[in-house]
């Protein structure tokens, strides 16, 4: 008898595995459409070598990044901003030959340790995604820091966003 179970346990532990190429990466699994969120410090940074955009995209996500859920953070590298006879508003994204992104979050008043992010470039050039995961604080709302250092045309910029997350 205590074989049986043994031998079902083990099956049913297998049985809940996927295996790592089922598991999915940022390039695999599709964000939500990405947003400029009101809690954020700023969509857009404008920086000494570029300007990027910064946007987030969660299931619930309405104002603020809810806690213990995954979410999308899109970096987007915005080089020109042309307008044109045809279209004044006409927006150029190019890439300026941007390298190496590092990141991490973390808590602006309360420590909470660094999240690393590891950003992967999309399909779209000049545009990289990355998923993360806040953990939960015993207050209910907190801002995070998201720090990002980039190698542009052989030159280092970092630059930083703070936002807002809400406890489930």
């Amino acid at each position: 008898m205590l074989k049986q179970l043994s031998f079902i346990g083990f099956l049913l532990l297998i049985s809940a595995c996927k295996p790592a190429s089922e598991q999915g990466s940022v390039n695999t699994l599709k964000p939500l459409v990405p947003l400029c969120i009101t809690s954020q410090s700023q969509c857009q940074v404008n920086t000494e070598l570029a300007n990027f955009s910064i946007k987030f995209s969660q299931q619930q996500l309405s104002d603020k990044v809810k806690t213990e859920l995954p979410f999308f953070i899109e970096l987007t590298e915005l080089i020109e901003l042309t307008e044109s006879a045809e279209s004044p508003q006409a927006e150029q994204i190019t890439k300026k030959n941007t390298t190496n992104i590092t990141a991490y979050l973390e808590g602006k008043d309360m420590f909470m340790g660094k999240v690393p992010v590891f950003f992967e470039q999309s399909g779209k050039e000049g545009v990289y995604l990355a998923q993360s995961l806040l953990a939960s604080c015993s207050d209910e709302q907190m801002v995070w820091r998201l720090w990002i250092t980039a190698d542009i045309s052989g030159k280092t910029q970092t630059f930083f966003v703070d936002f807002t997350s809400q406890r489930l």
